[in-house]
């Protein structure tokens, strides 16, 4: 559940700063690009996926300790995309394999 809840909040990030005009990006896809032209929609769906995600985390955790998790996790996936973003590290391959990887693990532990 936290590696989804991962994910959901690096999605969530990237769609927010996706809108932010001081952010340039050289090789934006078709998606991104029609994201970027439509800022309330791309705003109102990363709101929608904070809150899945906060929701996510206070059943996996408790409220208290949910809220916390979520503003720990958004603070560390927003600190990975603006660290990470501009050298161009990570595509959406190597996101989707750290996924996969970090869900099994999470699977297996359980």
């Amino acid at each position: 559940m936290i590696s989804t809840v991962c994910l959901i909040l690096f999605i969530a990030f990237m769609l927010w700063m996706n809108t932010s005009k001081r952010i340039a990006w050289k090789n934006k896809s078709k998606l991104w690009s029609y994201l970027a032209d439509r800022k309330k929609q791309s705003r109102t769906i990363a709101i929608v996926l904070f809150l899945i995600a906060t929701a996510c985390l206070i059943y996996a955790v408790g409220i208290a300790s949910g809220i916390f998790a979520f503003f720990v996790i958004l603070m560390c996936m927003g600190c990975l995309v603006v660290f990470f973003f501009p050298f161009s590290y990570f595509g959406y391959r190597v996101v989707l394999g750290v996924y996969l990887c970090s869900f099994l693990i999470e699977v297996f532990i359980h």
